[in-house]
């Protein structure tokens, strides 16, 4: 099946910010992937803050005992602790493992949207076998510059470059938790998936049957690899299109 360069397949992105006070400045708390960093969102930040967001993007950390010591509750618990405790309203975004952060933090904590972008699959749609054979380190940082290439081709070279420079080493007891799949609740605010066609990590057939499941919204790039909506050359645009998506939403 032919598709467009960009599928949209929610309600009108035009229009106000749906009643959002005009004090108030909604609050974007960007989660990265695996192996990656807050810096992952460099072409996001400025397009939100243009359009009235307060911008949050971390890095995650380890645990003080080290990557093979970090797990999954360590890096949830980061990602709470980011969320000011006097906000506007809130939107979390996670990419990849980053989904499925965000989606434990939505059940600790109120937000007012949930962004998935090509996010771990939950159980039942995950394959159950995905978690076996995990190193308690997975050895990403100074990896081969190909491989790089490889994961990032809807990158310009500079960008590749940046990203080759600052990949890391990821814990192994974290991966093992998400890639077998979990069970996630569907956040009582709304959800927009965002699905790479081109995504050779998390199947985009199965990231669109998880969408449809939960009578998600949907954004799905033809052309865009894993990483593609974050740091591909269409990022920017992304990164509008979801800004502008929320403050479409209103208050809930």
């Amino acid at each position: 099946m032919n598709l467009p360069p960009m599928i949209a397949l929610f309600p009108t992105l035009l229009g106000g910010t749906g009643g959002q006070r005009p004090a108030e400045k909604p609050v974007a708390v960007l989660i990265h992937g695996a192996g990656g960093g807050g810096w992952e969102y460099r072409s996001w930040e400025p397009v939100l803050r243009k359009l009235g967001y307060q911008v949050i993007a971390k890095d995650l950390m380890p645990a003080k005992d080290g990557l093979a010591k970090t797990t999954l509750s360590d890096y949830v618990l980061q990602v709470e602790s980011w969320i000011p405790k006097t906000r506007g309203r809130t939107l979390l975004v996670g990419a990849s493992l980053g989904g499925g952060i965000a989606l434990e933090v939505a059940k600790r904590v109120r937000v007012d949207g949930v962004v998935l972008v090509n996010a771990v699959l939950p159980k039942g749609i995950a394959d159950p076998k995905g978690s076996e054979g995990i190193p308690d380190v997975l050895k990403w940082a100074n990896g081969p510059y190909k491989e790089t290439v490889d994961a990032m081709p809807d990158s310009d070279e500079a960008t590749r470059k940046f990203a080759w420079k600052r990949w890391r080493d990821e814990s192994g007891a974290v991966m093992r938790a998400v890639r077998g799949g979990r069970t996630y609740q569907r956040p009582r605010s709304p959800v927009l998936f965002i699905v790479s066609r081109k995504d050779t990590d998390i199947p985009p057939d199965l990231s669109m049957k998880w969408a449809t499941q939960w009578g998600a919204d949907s954004m799905v790039y033809a052309n865009m690899s894993h990483v593609g909506p974050l740091l591909g050359k269409r990022s920017p645009e992304v990164a509008e299109m979801v800004g502008r998506w929320f403050l479409s939403k209103g208050n809930r």
